[in-house]
């Protein structure tokens, strides 16, 4: 069967860059499906597909209508923050949420990878079952590094810490809340910890933002951005590295800080979306709310906690085929 997967991201060379695209054009290809990737509508017409996958709701709304008129399924599936009442209000909600609801009517089949995105999309079915059965809950691949991993404590004074984003845009980073871990940097060097952050991602406004916040803070020679990265280095990060630092304000999923926990990794995490329903208490929960207010018996107390804090071995192993490609496969072809 032909697949097409539909991205409205600027360049298609993100398709083979950007891990849950790759993943998803893996899981397909080998279950033996002839894959397109493209943000190309025109692309789509002429591929004929059995199967349109669209990525990010609202964003994917013309492909879905497209899919439906070729007579192919419909899958739509990606974060759904954009509906979320703790996220947005007022007319920007609404008209999110109306669009959502269109999305809900176009596809055949809505896949969601946490629990909020899951209740805020039944929420918008009105109770008519025909719209809620559509409505699945479905991981994205984990992929942990496949390096040999270097079994680190954490040491006392000493804070290392690693994250990942696009940094394409304002919005972005402040929603993976970059600029939250900058201010935990910032507040652990003030009690005397040698704190740092590389921060990995593609570079645009998002970076000049960040920037800006390690230049108010102080911390400039301490927060290092290290640009797009290959999966060799990633890999080496994940198996080399000891924290890892995802205090967004919602995840759909949060493959970054998933690949990370599973590769051995300390999560501080802010339990928000996916992460809560990935890592959850597996991590170190971080409240994003009370970083910048925090003072510094918070700060205090939530060092000490990183420093007593271990990794649960038992629970990576038994919890990591959750996660496979076989199972997202399974998702993403349904009764298609």
């Amino acid at each position: 069967m032909k697949v097409c997967l539909y991205s409205s991201v600027p360049d298609k060379e993100l398709f083979s860059r950007v891990g849950f695209y790759r993943d998803d054009i893996k899981a397909l290809s080998l279950r033996g499906e002839e894959v397109l990737a493209t943000n190309s509508l025109q692309d789509l017409l002429e591929f004929k597909p059995g199967l349109v996958v669209g990525y990010f709701f609202s964003k994917s709304i013309l492909a879905a209508l497209l899919g439906r008129l070729i007579g192919a399924r419909v899958v739509l599936t990606g974060g759904a923050d954009q509906i979320s009442p703790a996220l947005l209000f007022g007319y920007r909600l609404f008209v999110h949420r109306a669009m959502a609801v269109l999305c809900l009517l176009l596809a055949h089949r809505i896949l969601l990878s946490c629990t909020d995105d899951l209740m805020n999309f039944r929420k918008l079915s009105f109770g008519i079952r025909a719209l809620q059965k559509k409505i699945e809950l479905a991981n994205h691949v984990v992929v942990p590094a496949p390096l040999p991993r270097v079994v680190r404590v954490p040491v006392e004074g000493e804070f290392h810490a690693f994250t990942l984003c696009w940094m394409g845009s304002e919005r972005n980073v402040r929603r993976k809340g970059v600029d939250k871990a900058i201010w935990l940097i910032a507040k652990l060097r003030a009690l005397g910890v040698d704190a740092r952050l590389n921060v990995a991602g593609t570079d645009g406004p998002g970076k000049k933002f960040l920037e800006d916040v390690t230049l108010d803070l102080g911390v400039t020679e301490y927060v290092h951005f290290l640009g797009a990265i290959s999966e060799d280095e990633k890999n080496h990060r994940f198996s080399n590295g000891s924290i890892y630092v995802q205090l967004s304000e919602h995840e759909g999923f949060g493959v970054a800080a998933a690949e990370a926990l599973f590769s051995g990794m300390i999560v501080v995490h802010s339990n928000k979306g996916g992460l809560g329903d990935v890592i959850g208490e597996h991590g170190l929960v971080v409240d994003p709310a009370v970083i910048e207010q925090g003072d510094s018996a918070w700060v205090r107390d939530f060092y000490a906690d990183f420093l007593r804090y271990r990794i649960n071995p038992d629970f990576l192993e038994k919890n990591l085929q959750k996660y496979s490609i076989g199972m997202r496969s399974d998702a993403l072809l349904g009764e298609a």
